[in-house]
């Protein structure tokens, strides 16, 4: 269809531009097309491309239909840590369960919730590769998960319609954004969550379900906490706490190469 009806969408154009569409390692320069009008077509302009497939030719323009700029305005990054440095909120999309992709959102639980951070904060939604989507390695540097849901017989669904389809949601969410605070930046969050494992490996907490139960408890306190969004005088406390362990294990207490790390 050319043309569609004319929505007026419910967030504005400052919480579009925080929020940013990221393509893992895409495979077809058509895919990155698609997904360049998809962004168009819902008033997304933030893409960005880890290690992608050459992708500024005819093919890719021919699917972007009039959505060059966004094309030509893609960031391309070579990891995905790389472009997730200044990002308040990571959202991961997947189609698989499993033990690490625990919990999954839908889209109407999300989209709320997205959209209150980006109000305030950089958000970064991530799209996998074609043939697999996500790693599961990738899956633990998400803060929170989405599954777009399809029909058992024919789950697999192409790039650029997943990402119309979130976008969509995101577009057309109804009831006003609430005002968000502003989170504390993803570094301050990951040493607080090396300081938690200290803290835990410390008091020898889950020692007795041995290395992997640690690991499970670990990666339950980020997808808790990743949803969250807590500030930095949140993590100022938390850390707090993590100290004052520290002290009341002494001396066993952090190992040297712990607290070099806290800092």
């Amino acid at each position: 269809m050319a043309h569609g009806r004319r929505h007026k969408p419910k967030g504005n154009i400052l919480t579009q531009k925080n929020i940013s569409i990221v393509l893992v390692e895409p495979q077809s320069s058509g895919n990155v097309g698609s997904v360049a009008r998809a962004m168009k077509n819902t008033g997304f302009s933030e893409l960005v491309l880890v290690n992608p497939c050459e992708y500024l030719n005819n093919e890719s323009y021919s699917f972007a239909c009039k959505a060059d700029d966004i094309l030509k305005g893609a960031r391309v990054v070579s990891t995905l840590d790389e472009c997730l440095k200044e990002t308040g909120l990571i959202i991961g999309t997947t189609r698989r369960m499993g033990k690490i992709r625990y919990p999954v959102l839908t889209l109407q639980e999300a989209a709320p919730r997205i959209l209150e951070f980006s109000a305030s904060n950089r958000v970064s939604i991530l799209f996998g590769r074609e043939d697999r989507g996500l790693e599961n390695e990738e899956i633990p540097l998400c803060d929170m998960l989405v599954e777009i849901p399809t029909h058992d017989d024919y789950p697999s669904i192409n790039l650029s319609h997943a990402v119309f389809t979130v976008c969509y949601h995101l577009f057309v969410e109804k009831g006003s954004v609430k005002p968000a605070v502003e989170v504390a930046p993803r570094e301050e969050l990951e040493r607080m969550y090396i300081h938690m494992e200290a803290a835990l490996r410390a008091l020898d907490y889950g020692e007795q379900g041995g290395e992997y139960l640690l690991e499970a408890i670990l990666r339950s306190f980020r997808k808790l906490l990743g949803r969250t969004g807590l500030m930095q005088k949140e993590i100022n406390m938390l850390r707090g706490i993590f100290t004052q362990i520290e002290a009341r294990v002494a001396p066993k207490g952090f190992k040297d190469d712990d607290k070099k790390n806290l800092v």
